[in-house]
């Protein structure tokens, strides 16, 4: 039989307010333990305290509110509209915050807003357990393809207050969760036919905020997204303060009978178009 001896451990705890890195060492082989490696320990420890420090830290100029302690965690970012703040340097600093495993894996509820940013962090598109992402007041100009699409768990979306110039196809395809859109003041002049004109996608979406932008015509795309509402849950498609002069049909539309008819045509005048619903 093989004889074992008693062997008395030595731990040594590195801690920093978030985490807390343990080695454990034979008391026999600690003592003769070289400087060298002893160096080379606490190097890796340092360099990963300064990894996780820089990717959670809030970004420069910002305020931050919230955090990612928990599961189903919610943050608030904002910038407060900083003039000198760097857009490049702003984008970065967000891609490596939210390119964390506990951002990607916690977080639910995410605002940014009072920022210089013209385009979407592509990190954000990484965050598949967002039910809630709220952009406005940006400088955002146009919204990025295959982004939103891979956000399924989504139920609002909010970008009001950018400068976002129009709305191409396949934008929101397969956001069969999503219940609330709001598009509202920005420069929307153009929306592609196919973002809203799928009756079989975007199956719980009931309201499309897209008041104050420069629609000068409008699609009949409204009426398939008003038949998918109920008299229990009807759908608001709100295009008041727009430019509308008429209505187009380059969808090639045509009502025919037995079509459901609870969607009303919605009302021009000379400034606007006003609310359609539909139930």
């Amino acid at each position: 039989m093989l004889g074992y001896t008693q062997k008395r451990y030595k731990r040594i705890h590195f801690v920093t307010n978030k985490s807390v890195f343990c080695v454990e060492f034979f008391d026999s082989y600690f003592t003769k333990m070289s400087a060298t490696l002893l160096a080379v320990i606490l190097s890796t420890f340092l360099k990963a305290m300064l990894a996780e420090n820089n990717a959670t830290a809030c970004p420069r100029g910002c305020d931050c509110d919230g955090d990612l302690t928990t599961p189903g965690s919610q943050l608030t970012i904002d910038c407060n509209g900083l003039p000198h703040s760097d857009e490049e340097q702003l984008t970065h600093q967000l891609n490596s915050f939210f390119s964390t495993d506990h951002a990607i894996e916690r977080l639910t509820s995410l605002t940014i807003r009072n920022t210089n940013l013209t385009s979407v962090p592509a990190s954000i598109c990484k965050l598949i357990n967002l039910n809630t992402l709220n952009l406005d007041h940006n400088r955002l100009s146009k919204l990025p393809d295959n982004c939103f699409t891979k956000l399924t768990k989504l139920v609002t979306l909010s970008i009001q207050w950018n400068s976002i110039a129009g709305l191409q196809d396949e934008l929101f395809d397969g956001m069969q969760n999503l219940v609330n859109l709001d598009l509202s003041h920005n420069q929307i002049s153009f929306i592609g036919l196919r973002v809203f004109s799928n009756s079989s996608d975007l199956t719980s979406l009931r309201l499309v905020g897209l008041a104050y932008n420069k629609l000068m015509s409008l699609e009949p795309w409204w009426y398939y997204r008003c038949i998918v509402g109920s008299d229990t849950s009807r759908v608001t498609i709100n295009v008041t303060e727009n430019l509308i002069s008429n209505f187009t049909n380059e969808l090639q539309f045509e009502f025919r009978c037995g079509m459901k008819q609870e969607a009303q045509l919605p009302q021009r005048n000379s400034a606007s178009a006003a609310h359609v619903e539909g139930g």
